[in-house]
Protein backbone atom coordinates (compact mmCIF):
# COMPACT_ATOMS: atom_id res chain seq x y z
CA UNK A 1 0.00 0.00 0.00
CA UNK A 2 2.83 2.37 0.86
CA UNK A 3 4.47 1.70 -2.54
CA UNK A 4 1.16 2.30 -4.33
CA UNK A 5 0.66 5.59 -2.49
CA UNK A 6 4.16 6.79 -3.45
CA UNK A 7 3.52 5.83 -7.09
CA UNK A 8 0.21 7.75 -7.22
CA UNK A 9 1.82 10.79 -5.61
CA UNK A 10 4.60 10.77 -8.22
CA UNK A 11 2.08 10.54 -11.08
CA UNK A 12 0.14 13.51 -9.70
CA UNK A 13 3.30 15.63 -9.52
CA UNK A 14 4.22 14.81 -13.12
CA UNK A 15 0.68 15.68 -14.30
CA UNK A 16 0.74 19.02 -12.51
CA UNK A 17 4.08 19.80 -14.15
CA UNK A 18 2.60 19.33 -17.67
CA UNK A 19 -0.44 21.44 -16.79
CA UNK A 20 1.78 24.27 -15.57
CA UNK A 21 3.69 24.27 -18.84
CA UNK A 22 0.60 24.34 -21.07
CA UNK A 23 -0.28 27.42 -23.15
CA UNK A 24 -3.32 29.46 -22.14
CA UNK A 25 -6.40 28.02 -23.79
CA UNK A 26 -9.51 29.45 -25.49
CA UNK A 27 -7.88 32.62 -26.84
CA UNK A 28 -6.14 33.68 -30.01
CA UNK A 29 -4.53 36.68 -28.31
CA UNK A 30 -0.83 36.62 -27.41
CA UNK A 31 0.12 35.93 -23.78
CA UNK A 32 2.33 37.87 -21.41
CA UNK A 33 5.09 36.37 -19.28
CA UNK A 34 2.49 35.16 -16.75
CA UNK A 35 0.58 33.34 -19.48
CA UNK A 36 -2.27 35.88 -19.44
CA UNK A 37 -3.93 36.91 -22.71
CA UNK A 38 -3.22 40.48 -23.78
CA UNK A 39 -4.71 42.67 -26.51
CA UNK A 40 -2.46 42.99 -29.54
CA UNK A 41 -1.53 46.42 -30.89
CA UNK A 42 -3.67 47.58 -33.84
CA UNK A 43 -2.21 46.89 -37.26
CA UNK A 44 -0.77 49.79 -39.25
CA UNK A 45 -3.47 51.65 -41.18
CA UNK A 46 -3.08 51.27 -44.93
CA UNK A 47 -4.53 54.02 -47.13
CA UNK A 48 -4.82 54.03 -50.91
CA UNK A 49 -4.47 57.39 -52.67
CA UNK A 50 -5.51 57.83 -56.29
CA UNK A 51 -4.71 61.19 -57.90
CA UNK A 52 -5.78 62.26 -61.39
CA UNK A 53 -2.55 63.96 -62.41
CA UNK A 54 0.76 65.54 -61.44
CA UNK A 55 0.72 67.94 -64.37
CA UNK A 56 -0.30 70.93 -62.26
CA UNK A 57 1.81 72.23 -59.40
CA UNK A 58 -1.08 72.05 -56.96
CA UNK A 59 -1.48 68.26 -57.41
CA UNK A 60 2.23 67.81 -56.77
CA UNK A 61 1.80 69.72 -53.52
CA UNK A 62 -1.22 67.59 -52.53
CA UNK A 63 0.76 64.39 -52.98
CA UNK A 64 3.81 65.67 -51.11
CA UNK A 65 1.74 66.88 -48.16
CA UNK A 66 -0.20 63.64 -47.79
CA UNK A 67 2.99 61.59 -47.97
CA UNK A 68 4.55 63.78 -45.29
CA UNK A 69 1.58 63.63 -42.91
CA UNK A 70 1.11 59.90 -43.45
CA UNK A 71 4.74 59.26 -42.55
CA UNK A 72 4.46 61.43 -39.43
CA UNK A 73 1.31 59.62 -38.28
CA UNK A 74 2.52 56.09 -39.02
CA UNK A 75 0.13 55.49 -41.93
CA UNK A 76 1.14 53.33 -44.89
CA UNK A 77 0.16 55.36 -47.96
CA UNK A 78 -0.02 53.68 -51.37
CA UNK A 79 -0.01 56.37 -54.06
CA UNK A 80 -1.14 56.01 -57.66
CA UNK A 81 -1.34 58.74 -60.35
CA UNK A 82 -3.64 58.26 -63.35
CA UNK A 83 -2.08 60.95 -65.59
CA UNK A 84 -5.48 62.27 -66.73
CA UNK A 85 -6.58 58.84 -67.96
CA UNK A 86 -9.79 57.43 -66.47
CA UNK A 87 -9.16 53.87 -67.61
CA UNK A 88 -5.78 54.00 -65.96
CA UNK A 89 -7.36 55.30 -62.77
CA UNK A 90 -9.87 52.44 -62.80
CA UNK A 91 -7.08 49.89 -63.19
CA UNK A 92 -5.00 51.49 -60.44
CA UNK A 93 -7.84 51.69 -57.93
CA UNK A 94 -8.91 48.11 -58.59
CA UNK A 95 -5.31 47.08 -57.87
CA UNK A 96 -5.25 49.11 -54.65
CA UNK A 97 -8.40 47.32 -53.47
CA UNK A 98 -6.59 43.99 -53.73
CA UNK A 99 -3.79 45.21 -51.45
CA UNK A 100 -5.78 45.34 -48.24
CA UNK A 101 -6.24 49.07 -47.94
CA UNK A 102 -8.41 50.32 -45.07
CA UNK A 103 -9.51 53.59 -46.73
CA UNK A 104 -9.45 54.96 -50.29
CA UNK A 105 -8.74 58.63 -50.96
CA UNK A 106 -9.95 59.20 -54.52
CA UNK A 107 -9.56 62.39 -56.54
CA UNK A 108 -11.40 61.42 -59.73
CA UNK A 109 -10.34 62.22 -63.26
CA UNK A 110 -13.96 61.72 -64.36
CA UNK A 111 -16.48 62.55 -61.64
CA UNK A 112 -19.26 60.34 -62.99
CA UNK A 113 -17.16 57.37 -64.13
CA UNK A 114 -15.51 57.21 -60.71
CA UNK A 115 -18.86 56.18 -59.18
CA UNK A 116 -18.15 52.59 -60.21
CA UNK A 117 -14.93 52.67 -58.18
CA UNK A 118 -16.84 53.79 -55.10
CA UNK A 119 -19.22 50.88 -55.57
CA UNK A 120 -16.32 48.41 -55.84
CA UNK A 121 -14.66 49.85 -52.74
CA UNK A 122 -17.85 49.50 -50.73
CA UNK A 123 -18.17 45.87 -51.83
CA UNK A 124 -14.75 45.35 -50.24
CA UNK A 125 -15.79 47.23 -47.10
CA UNK A 126 -13.44 50.13 -47.87
CA UNK A 127 -14.73 53.66 -47.09
CA UNK A 128 -14.06 56.33 -49.72
CA UNK A 129 -13.04 59.98 -49.35
CA UNK A 130 -13.80 62.01 -52.47
CA UNK A 131 -10.76 64.29 -52.48
CA UNK A 132 -11.10 67.85 -53.83
CA UNK A 133 -13.25 66.71 -56.76
CA UNK A 134 -16.74 65.44 -56.00
CA UNK A 135 -17.61 61.95 -57.25
CA UNK A 136 -21.13 62.03 -58.67
CA UNK A 137 -23.99 59.57 -59.20
CA UNK A 138 -23.33 57.25 -56.27
CA UNK A 139 -25.03 56.87 -52.90
CA UNK A 140 -22.11 54.94 -51.41
CA UNK A 141 -19.69 57.86 -50.95
CA UNK A 142 -18.62 58.41 -47.33
CA UNK A 143 -17.05 61.88 -47.26
CA UNK A 144 -16.33 64.74 -49.64
CA UNK A 145 -13.26 66.80 -48.69
CA UNK A 146 -12.57 69.96 -50.63
CA UNK A 147 -12.78 73.70 -50.60
CA UNK A 148 -16.09 75.44 -51.06
CA UNK A 149 -15.90 75.30 -54.84
CA UNK A 150 -19.01 77.33 -55.55
CA UNK A 151 -17.41 79.99 -53.34
CA UNK A 152 -14.23 79.74 -55.45
CA UNK A 153 -16.25 80.60 -58.54
CA UNK A 154 -18.09 83.36 -56.72
CA UNK A 155 -14.80 84.96 -55.75
CA UNK A 156 -13.59 84.82 -59.35
CA UNK A 157 -16.85 86.12 -60.79
CA UNK A 158 -17.21 88.92 -58.24
CA UNK A 159 -13.63 90.05 -58.78
CA UNK A 160 -13.71 90.18 -62.57
CA UNK A 161 -17.22 91.62 -62.89
CA UNK A 162 -16.48 94.42 -60.43
CA UNK A 163 -13.22 95.19 -62.22
CA UNK A 164 -14.84 95.01 -65.68
CA UNK A 165 -18.63 95.56 -65.33
CA UNK A 166 -19.04 96.14 -69.07
CA UNK A 167 -17.35 94.82 -72.18
CA UNK A 168 -16.43 91.70 -74.13
CA UNK A 169 -15.69 88.56 -72.14
CA UNK A 170 -14.05 85.24 -72.87
CA UNK A 171 -15.49 82.71 -70.41
CA UNK A 172 -13.59 79.48 -69.95
CA UNK A 173 -14.51 76.68 -67.58
CA UNK A 174 -12.58 73.59 -66.53
CA UNK A 175 -12.74 70.05 -67.84
CA UNK A 176 -16.31 68.92 -68.59
CA UNK A 177 -15.55 65.64 -66.79
CA UNK A 178 -14.68 67.47 -63.55
CA UNK A 179 -17.64 68.31 -61.34
CA UNK A 180 -15.58 71.06 -59.71
CA UNK A 181 -15.46 72.86 -63.05
CA UNK A 182 -19.24 72.96 -63.02
CA UNK A 183 -19.25 74.37 -59.49
CA UNK A 184 -16.62 77.02 -60.28
CA UNK A 185 -18.61 78.27 -63.25
CA UNK A 186 -21.89 78.14 -61.34
CA UNK A 187 -20.40 80.42 -58.70
CA UNK A 188 -18.82 82.83 -61.18
CA UNK A 189 -21.96 83.20 -63.26
CA UNK A 190 -23.92 84.37 -60.23
CA UNK A 191 -22.12 87.67 -60.77
CA UNK A 192 -21.51 87.64 -64.51
CA UNK A 193 -24.88 86.41 -65.80
CA UNK A 194 -26.93 89.38 -64.48
CA UNK A 195 -24.62 91.73 -66.38
CA UNK A 196 -25.03 89.61 -69.51
CA UNK A 197 -28.80 89.77 -69.10
CA UNK A 198 -28.60 93.55 -68.78
CA UNK A 199 -26.63 93.79 -71.99
CA UNK A 200 -23.54 95.15 -70.26
CA UNK A 201 -21.36 92.11 -70.93
CA UNK A 202 -21.05 90.40 -74.31
CA UNK A 203 -19.60 86.89 -74.32
CA UNK A 204 -17.41 86.39 -77.39
CA UNK A 205 -16.36 82.84 -76.42
CA UNK A 206 -17.61 80.38 -73.83
CA UNK A 207 -16.05 76.93 -73.64
CA UNK A 208 -14.76 74.24 -71.30
CA UNK A 209 -11.08 73.33 -71.37
CA UNK A 210 -10.70 69.60 -72.01
CA UNK A 211 -8.63 67.90 -69.31
CA UNK A 212 -7.62 71.35 -67.99
CA UNK A 213 -4.80 71.28 -70.58
CA UNK A 214 -3.31 74.77 -71.07
CA UNK A 215 -2.78 74.17 -74.80
CA UNK A 216 -6.55 73.73 -75.17
CA UNK A 217 -7.13 77.04 -73.39
CA UNK A 218 -4.56 78.68 -75.67
CA UNK A 219 -6.52 77.59 -78.74
CA UNK A 220 -9.79 78.91 -77.30
CA UNK A 221 -8.34 82.35 -76.62
CA UNK A 222 -6.44 82.53 -79.91
CA UNK A 223 -9.62 81.70 -81.84
CA UNK A 224 -11.67 84.27 -79.91
CA UNK A 225 -9.10 87.00 -80.50
CA UNK A 226 -8.88 86.21 -84.19
CA UNK A 227 -12.67 86.27 -84.59
CA UNK A 228 -13.06 89.58 -82.76
CA UNK A 229 -10.15 91.66 -84.06
CA UNK A 230 -8.31 91.26 -80.74
CA UNK A 231 -11.10 93.08 -78.94
CA UNK A 232 -11.54 91.58 -75.47
CA UNK A 233 -12.00 93.30 -72.13
CA UNK A 234 -11.83 90.43 -69.60
CA UNK A 235 -11.13 86.70 -69.39
CA UNK A 236 -12.57 84.29 -66.86
CA UNK A 237 -9.92 81.58 -66.61
CA UNK A 238 -10.79 78.75 -64.21
CA UNK A 239 -7.26 78.04 -62.96
CA UNK A 240 -3.69 79.27 -63.22
CA UNK A 241 -2.72 76.86 -65.99
CA UNK A 242 -5.46 78.11 -68.29
CA UNK A 243 -4.75 81.69 -67.22
CA UNK A 244 -1.12 81.28 -68.25
CA UNK A 245 -2.18 79.98 -71.65
CA UNK A 246 -4.59 82.88 -72.12
CA UNK A 247 -1.84 85.34 -71.24
CA UNK A 248 0.41 83.66 -73.81
CA UNK A 249 -2.25 84.26 -76.46
CA UNK A 250 -2.66 87.87 -75.33
CA UNK A 251 1.10 88.44 -75.34
CA UNK A 252 1.31 87.31 -78.96
CA UNK A 253 -1.02 90.20 -79.81
CA UNK A 254 0.70 92.73 -77.54
CA UNK A 255 -2.20 92.65 -75.05
CA UNK A 256 -0.63 90.99 -72.00
CA UNK A 257 -1.28 93.09 -68.93
CA UNK A 258 -4.07 95.11 -70.52
CA UNK A 259 -6.81 92.47 -70.14
CA UNK A 260 -7.87 91.45 -66.61
CA UNK A 261 -7.82 87.70 -66.09
CA UNK A 262 -8.66 85.38 -63.20
CA UNK A 263 -6.94 82.24 -61.96
CA UNK A 264 -6.91 79.61 -59.25
CA UNK A 265 -4.43 77.44 -57.27
CA UNK A 266 -1.80 80.07 -56.36
CA UNK A 267 0.92 78.44 -58.45
CA UNK A 268 4.36 80.02 -58.32
CA UNK A 269 4.22 81.03 -61.99
CA UNK A 270 0.83 82.68 -61.41
CA UNK A 271 2.09 84.52 -58.34
CA UNK A 272 4.95 85.88 -60.41
CA UNK A 273 2.53 86.97 -63.16
CA UNK A 274 0.39 88.79 -60.57
CA UNK A 275 3.43 90.74 -59.40
CA UNK A 276 4.35 91.49 -63.02
CA UNK A 277 0.80 92.64 -63.74
CA UNK A 278 -0.21 90.17 -66.46
CA UNK A 279 -2.57 88.12 -64.25
CA UNK A 280 -5.07 89.95 -62.06
CA UNK A 281 -5.72 87.43 -59.31
CA UNK A 282 -5.67 83.82 -58.23
CA UNK A 283 -7.58 81.78 -55.67
CA UNK A 284 -5.50 80.34 -52.86
CA UNK A 285 -6.62 76.90 -51.71
CA UNK A 286 -4.03 75.81 -49.18
CA UNK A 287 -3.34 72.20 -50.16
CA UNK A 288 -1.29 71.83 -46.98
CA UNK A 289 -4.54 72.02 -45.01
CA UNK A 290 -6.40 69.81 -47.49
CA UNK A 291 -3.76 67.08 -47.57
CA UNK A 292 -3.42 67.00 -43.79
CA UNK A 293 -7.20 66.79 -43.36
CA UNK A 294 -7.37 63.89 -45.84
CA UNK A 295 -4.98 61.72 -43.83
CA UNK A 296 -6.63 62.63 -40.53
CA UNK A 297 -10.09 61.76 -41.88
CA UNK A 298 -8.74 58.50 -43.32
CA UNK A 299 -7.41 57.52 -39.90
CA UNK A 300 -10.76 58.32 -38.28
CA UNK A 301 -12.67 56.30 -40.88
CA UNK A 302 -10.33 53.34 -40.47
CA UNK A 303 -10.80 53.57 -36.70
CA UNK A 304 -14.60 53.76 -36.95
CA UNK A 305 -14.78 57.30 -35.57
CA UNK A 306 -17.38 59.90 -36.51
CA UNK A 307 -16.23 62.66 -38.87
CA UNK A 308 -16.94 66.28 -38.02
CA UNK A 309 -18.44 67.76 -41.19
CA UNK A 310 -19.46 71.34 -41.92
CA UNK A 311 -21.67 70.89 -44.97
CA UNK A 312 -23.29 68.58 -47.48
CA UNK A 313 -22.95 68.66 -51.26
CA UNK A 314 -25.46 67.05 -53.62
CA UNK A 315 -23.87 64.62 -56.08
CA UNK A 316 -26.88 63.51 -58.10
CA UNK A 317 -27.79 60.71 -55.69
CA UNK A 318 -27.35 61.97 -52.14
CA UNK A 319 -26.23 64.97 -50.14
CA UNK A 320 -22.68 63.85 -49.39
CA UNK A 321 -21.40 64.71 -45.88
CA UNK A 322 -18.66 67.24 -46.55
CA UNK A 323 -15.67 68.94 -45.00
CA UNK A 324 -15.22 72.24 -46.85
CA UNK A 325 -12.26 74.58 -46.36
CA UNK A 326 -12.25 78.31 -47.14
CA UNK A 327 -10.58 79.70 -50.30
CA UNK A 328 -8.95 83.15 -50.44
CA UNK A 329 -8.48 85.77 -53.16
CA UNK A 330 -4.86 86.70 -53.86
CA UNK A 331 -3.97 89.94 -55.64
CA UNK A 332 -0.86 92.10 -55.87
CA UNK A 333 -2.07 93.87 -52.72
CA UNK A 334 -2.02 90.84 -50.40
CA UNK A 335 0.28 88.34 -52.10
CA UNK A 336 3.10 88.84 -49.60
CA UNK A 337 0.84 88.31 -46.61
CA UNK A 338 -1.18 85.37 -47.93
CA UNK A 339 1.41 83.38 -49.86
CA UNK A 340 4.89 84.42 -48.72
CA UNK A 341 4.40 85.08 -45.01
CA UNK A 342 2.40 81.85 -44.68
CA UNK A 343 5.35 79.94 -46.12
CA UNK A 344 3.43 78.64 -49.12
CA UNK A 345 5.96 80.15 -51.53
CA UNK A 346 9.25 82.04 -51.13
CA UNK A 347 9.71 85.69 -51.94
CA UNK A 348 12.35 84.62 -54.47
CA UNK A 349 9.57 82.80 -56.41
CA UNK A 350 8.11 86.20 -57.27
CA UNK A 351 11.25 87.44 -59.08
Amino acid sequence: MKKLFVLLLALMMVASLFVGCAKPATTDEPANEEGEAVTSAPEKIKVGLSLPTQREERWVRDKEKMEQVAAEMGVELLVRVADANMQEQITQVEALLTQGIDVLILAPHDASAAASLVEKAKQEGVPVISYDRLITNTDKLDIYLSFDNVKVGELQGKFISELVPEGKYIIMSGAPTDNNAKLFKEGAMKYIQPLIDQGKITVIAEQGVDNWVPENALKIVEAALAANNNEVDAILAPNDGTAGAAIQALAAQGLAGSVPITGQDAEKAAAKRIVEGTQSMTIFKDTRDLGKAAIEIAIDLASGKDINTNGAVENGKIDVPSVLLEPKVVTADNIMEVLVESGYINESDLK
